[in-house]
């Protein structure tokens, strides 16, 4: 894989995909894999349902051209147009005058592999070889992560304090189930949890109340398990819990969110009528704002934050009620840079003759990214090797050609939120029906139009550039 930044808005990631057909045997000898489609289906069925789905997804088919049939929209279908291994039982429906749906009557089994029979035949007029459209889907295997965001002052409280965090699901999961995941005690005390929970998208906020501070330093424990999600995931987490009046800086941490800043939690509710500049650094920064609520400050700088900063606390901060902070504190903290990016893992795949490639890349602030494949026909193949390792890019016009351009939206499910990493997949079966002995180069790339970040570029990085000018007719 190649990874290159011309610009703030530009990113390439390269994938070099080999389909030679002797190697099948080593690949596919101890896995099984799913079907293979075939394209030739592609002149009657313009998309449908594949890759990885929620266990809460219906299963569509949108065909090239009209259904043949007559039929009303939204309305139940008495005729089976889907055929399921293992079998789902629901309904199926026209939504528009090219799409069918099915909608399964109760929610899909996680972490399946589904083989799929649609009856094209009973659809539309096609040649008795294409009667039936054979695919699959894979439902999303269950998984949650637990993250808390520390100790808070309850209020102006002394003696109380509050946790928040959030639970985030790998699929859709029902909120009741969710809140038996998690459980919060001190000693043998359990402490009561607040939700608010967000199905659409997995994301689920907790706040745990009612945590005393005593005249001593006590332990919070947070412990999640999975069994309600069927999921056999489970694990706890010690949080110190400050005594009464012992004021002192409980963490640092560094917060991305519509806007970035740098938060610092004490133990003790701050006093909001005092001048913090000097008394909370940055590395390498000046000009700092700070804001104040309760126990936490947030310190903003005029520029971005990206990479690692140390962070310096110092004594003399005053607490709400006069008291100092009696000892410094440091620490570092990391902002991920969140400019608009693409990336691909790996640097290479094998794709067998009748195998199935899904490929997955990850994407941050972007609405869209644009795909490219290039062929490098077999014929042409010691030509290339030539001046090029199986990953080299030289001369691509002489030996190959653009079968694929096609821009791909990220944002047609509006529960993602594309200003954090996400992961996506792209099911290469649908863009190429490989052939044995050529190499396929996947690129995948991005346009200024396609960002959801503001961004201060310099004249000097306007010019994009444009890879395809190298192979384009």
């Amino acid at each position: 894989m190649d990874l290159s930044l011309s610009s703030c808005f530009r990113m390439r990631s390269r994938l070099v995909l080999m389909a030679v057909s002797c190697l099948f045997i080593v690949v596919a000898c101890n896995k099984k894999k799913p079907n293979s489609v075939d394209t030739a289906f592609a002149k009657y069925i313009e998309a449908y349902s594949s890759g990885v789905v929620s266990k809460t997804t219906a299963i569509r088919i949108r065909l090239t051209e009209g259904s043949s049939t007559t039929h009303t929209l939204n309305e139940t279908l008495k005729e089976s147009l889907f055929s399921f291994s293992p079998s789902v039982r629901g309904k199926s429906y026209w939504v528009d005058a090219r799409t069918v749906e099915f909608k399964p009557d109760e929610y899909l089994r996680p972490d399946q592999l589904y083989e799929v029979e649609f009856a094209l035949g009973k659809a539309m007029e096609v040649p008795e070889a294409f009667r039936n459209f054979h695919f699959t889907i894979q439902t999303i295997k269950p998984s949650f992560q637990v993250r808390e965001e520390g100790l808070r002052v309850e209020g102006n409280s002394k003696s109380r304090m509050l946790l928040d965090g959030e639970i985030e699901t790998a699929d859709i999961e029902s909120s009741q189930k969710v809140t038996e995941i998690l459980t919060a005690f001190v000693g043998n005390d359990a402490l009561p949890i607040a939700w608010e929970h967000n199905e659409a998208n997995r994301l689920h906020h907790f706040k745990v109340q009612d945590i005393k501070r005593g005249s001593a330093t006590s332990t919070l424990k947070l412990m999640w398990n999975g069994t309600a999600l069927g999921i056999k995931l489970k694990d706890e987490k010690s949080i110190e819990v400050p005594a009464v009046g012992d004021y002192k800086v409980l963490g640092v941490r560094a917060i991305q969110d519509a806007e970035n800043y740098i938060l610092v939690q004490f133990s003790d509710a701050i006093a909001v009528n005092q001048e913090l500049n000097g008394l909370i650094a940055v590395s390498n920064k000046s000009a700092l704002s700070y804001s104040i609520n309760g126990s936490e400050v947030k310190v903003y700088v005029p520029d971005e934050l990206d990479g690692d900063y140390a962070v310096s606390v110092n004594e003399g901060i005053q607490n709400l009620w006069n008291a100092r902070l009696p000892t410094s504190f440091s620490a570092n903290v990391f902002f991920e840079n969140r400019l608009p990016s693409v990336r691909i893992s790996g640097r290479g795949v094998i794709l067998p003759h009748s195998g199935k490639l899904v490929l997955p890349f990850d994407a941050i602030n972007l609405n869209a990214v644009d795909l490219s494949i290039i062929r490098i026909y077999e014929n042409n193949i010691p030509q290339f090797l030539q001046v090029n390792g199986l990953e080299g890019d030289e001369d691509l016009r002489r030996v190959g050609s653009a079968i694929v351009q096609k821009t791909i939206r990220l944002d047609d499910d509006k529960t993602l939120d594309l200003h954090k990493r996400r992961r996506f997949s792209l099911d290469i079966d649908k863009f190429l029906q490989s052939e044995p002995g050529a190499i396929y180069r996947v690129t995948i790339g991005f346009r200024p139009e396609y960002s959801l970040y503001t961004c201060h570029e310099s004249s000097k990085d306007k010019k994009d550039e444009d890879e395809e000018n190298d192979y384009a007719a």
